[in-house]
């Protein structure tokens, strides 16, 4: 019996030791706090303490930072290191913690890895008698030099008077590959639907290499090229055509994470015909948030889709709109 309560007393011990909080923040205002480094994101610091409990601390107020953990590091200049903060600071001769744009631990790296949102929306005209609705959602996984996401997208609008409906919808799975020096591969395959634009179905394989001109603590700046082979039909024939086109595409995001969170994205997608030869499209988002609370934002969707040879059945060759927006965010 003594043998077993010394046996329990020692596992207790040995636990209450493992989950000892050892990481070390000094903030500008001079405080020096312990607790736990969760993850630094989006210029984010995400830190557990006991007590308070998990709190947010703003990266610009960090002056210094101490642990014996090791972390996968993102750096401005786009490479990736997985090492401790130590070595990081002293080996790599990292001059300033600005130079970090992302820390991620390596224990519990799937759930850490994972980050995504969703959002829904409604607009309803009683002149015209036309609902809206949409839905966007999207998660994303990242390992050392690589990123995988899932995108969705839906835009239905029912046109109560002749009870017809316009649907702009798209689901796309994407990969990119850090191959270093700011340069990335990407590859995607995707589906797509636009009824304003008489798309019934378009799928897409396509690949590109990219740069990220811009990364810092608040900014991201990425340029991409590449071509795209897609399987096309109308909504007038049960056909299928091929086509081949370039991609010139251009994405940036600014965000300020601290208190509210607010974040800007805009992706701009040029479609040069290849196949079809001087056939042009393109397709831009513009997505603003702000979180009301905590994880939980309002904000507003801006899209326009043009095509100057649409398919057939197309009631213009532009589509575009803005939609009022509610969205929960996580492991951001």
């Amino acid at each position: 019996m003594i043998k077993g309560y010394l046996l329990l007393y020692c596992l207790t011990m040995f636990f209450c030791v493992s989950a000892q909080k050892t990481d070390k923040v000094r903030l500008k205002n001079g405080d020096l706090i312990t607790g736990e480094i969760l993850s630094m994101k989006l210029a984010m610091l995400t830190y557990k303490m006991d007590g308070p409990g998990t709190i947010s601390i703003k990266w610009e107020e960090v002056v210094s930072i101490k642990s014996d953990k090791v972390f996968e590091f993102t750096m401005r200049w786009g490479n990736i290191k997985v090492c401790t903060l130590d070595s990081l600071l002293s080996y790599y001769h990292t001059r300033s913690l600005d130079d970090i744009v992302e820390m991620i631990p390596i224990k519990d790296r799937f759930l850490k890895r994972l980050n995504g949102d969703v959002s829904v929306g409604f607009n309803y005209s009683k002149a015209n008698q036309i609902l809206q609705s949409n839905f966007n959602g999207a998660v994303a996984y990242k390992i050392p030099n690589w990123e995988f996401d899932v995108k969705l997208n839906s835009v239905i609008n029912n046109y109560g008077r002749d009870t017809s409906l316009s649907k702009k919808q798209d689901i796309s799975g994407n990969v990119m590959r850090n191959i270093g020096n700011k340069f990335y591969l990407g590859s995607s395959l995707s589906w797509q639907q636009n009824t304003e634009l008489g798309l019934a179905n378009r799928y897409s394989l396509s690949g590109s290499i990219g740069l990220e001109a811009l990364t810092n603590n608040h900014n991201r700046l990425l340029f991409a090229g590449g071509l795209a082979f897609s399987q096309e039909q109308s909504l007038e024939s049960t056909l299928f055509s091929s086509n081949l086109d370039a991609i010139f595409e251009a994405k940036f995001k600014r965000f300020y994470y601290s208190t509210p969170k607010f974040s800007t994205n805009a992706d701009l997608v040029i479609f040069p015909g290849l196949s079809d030869w001087g056939r042009v499209r393109a397709e831009f988002d513009l997505d603003v948030s702000v979180e009301v609370f905590r994880d939980f934002t309002t904000g507003l969707t801006f899209y326009y889709n043009y095509d100057n040879h649409p398919p057939q059945g197309s009631v213009s060759n532009n589509d575009y709109g803005l939609v009022f927006t509610l969205g929960y965010t996580f492991g951001k």
